[in-house]
């Protein structure tokens, strides 16, 4: 089990990871939840270079590189490429954040990791296909999206995505890239099915805050650090009832991966 870390205002929790309420950053239901498995899912595999497109504020950079990754971040956010920068300095792991891609990282990473980023990307498919170049032969990708297009509402608009993806044109996009596919599983179910339910209205409230039609851009670099709401009902996370109810909804999303019954994707996919 990773140890309790504590520098100034940003912890390492050995249930929750990183915590930077300071700088403004605390793990979101969604977020834990996917972090479960994202973290099972990669202990399978050799510990080597891993690259995470979109680490927002780089909290998972935290955990996979105290798990022993050679970690390399991509943000194109200047504000959430400031906070991964702080805090893995604060952390002492001293992977580096880039604003953007280096020309030299062609088939240079063993692992290429993407989470609830493709859809923020109008071409898609030329997107996957220059992550894949950055993988070597035999290399995997390891990324997660939001499931069922029918299901694209309100979040989706605040976070700027372009879609959501049906498993079948999902697994097609991938071996289209001459990935083969080695897991796929439905992830989230029943918690992040329900809180999408309940923030529907928020998110319209939100919507309407801004004033003003935002572009898809401005507001994908808003989703993946505006923590706000959720630093102010953190504590009841933080609970004794609350981390109970958490594990009970890992166990849950655990015994209903390999259904379609959760709210988002998790594919692992090797290069051929």
């Amino acid at each position: 089990m990773i140890s309790p870390v504590e520098t100034n205002s940003i912890k390492i929790d050995p249930f929750f990871g990183v915590l930077a309420p300071g700088l403004g950053w605390v793990p979101p239901l969604r977020y834990l939840l996917r972090r479960k498995r994202v973290l099972a899912l990669l202990a399978r595999g050799p510990h080597n270079a891993l690259l995470e497109i979109g680490c927002g504020a780089g909290a998972l950079l935290v955990d996979l590189s105290r798990a022993d990754f050679h970690c390399v971040g991509l943000e194109s956010s200047h504000k959430a490429c400031e906070m991964a920068t702080a805090i893995s300095s604060a952390c002492g792991t001293g992977h580096a954040v880039f604003s953007v891609p280096d020309s030299n990282w062609r088939e240079t990473f063993d692992t290429v990791c993407a989470f609830d980023v493709l859809e923020h990307i109008e071409d898609d498919v030329a997107a996957l296909e220059n992550w894949v170049g950055w993988i070597k032969k035999g290399g995997r990708i390891l990324l997660s999206v939001p499931a069922h297009s029918s299901r694209f509402g309100a979040g989706d608009v605040w976070a700027g995505h372009y879609r959501r993806y049906d498993k079948k044109v999902l697994l097609k996009l991938m071996t289209d890239q001459g990935m083969r596919i080695d897991h796929v599983e439905c992830y989230g179910f029943p918690l992040a099915n329900i809180t999408e339910t309940l923030g529907v209205r928020t998110y319209r409230k939100l919507i309407n805050q801004r004033g003003e039609v935002v572009d898809k851009n401005t507001a994908s670099a808003e989703s993946g650090i505006e923590r706000t709401a959720y630093i102010k009902q953190f504590h009841i996370i933080n609970s004794t009832p609350g981390k109970f109810a958490l594990h009970l909804c890992f166990l849950a999303q655990w015994l209903t991966r390999n259904t379609d019954f959760g709210s988002g994707y998790l594919v692992l996919a090797t290069k051929v």
